[in-house]
C-alpha cells in the first residue's frame, strides 16, 4: 500500500483540474494555487499545527491534508512538486 503525495507540477494540476471540472475558471484556480503555494513557502500551518496540503488549501483554505479530508494519509493523493 502506498503512503505519501504523488507529486505534480503546478502547470499539470491546474490542467489535470480542468479536465475534471470543466467549468471551473483557470485563471482563478490557477491563482488560488499560487498563493496557496505562497503561503506554504512562508510557512503557514494548518489551525491544527501541521503544514497545509497546498492543493486542498487552493480550494478549502489554508488546511493540512488530513482537516481537510478527514483522511490520515494521502495515499495517492497529488500535492504540488514544490511543496514536498
Amino acid at each position: 500500500m502506498k503512503t505519501g503525495f504523488t507529486p505534480i507540477r503546478l502547470e499539470a494540476c491546474v490542467e489535470r483540474h480542468l479536465e475534471i471540472n470543466p467549468d471551473a475558471d483557470k485563471k482563478d484556480f490557477t491563482r488560488h494555487l499560487k498563493n496557496a503555494l505562497s503561503a506554504y513557502r512562508k510557512g503557514v500551518r494548518c489551525q491544527c499545527g501541521n503544514p497545509i496540503w497546498v492543493i486542498g488549501s487552493a480550494l478549502a483554505g489554508n488546511m493540512c491534508f488530513t482537516c481537510i479530508t478527514g483522511e490520515a494519509t494521502p495515499d495517492d493523493d497529488y500535492e504540488i512538486d514544490e511543496a514536498l
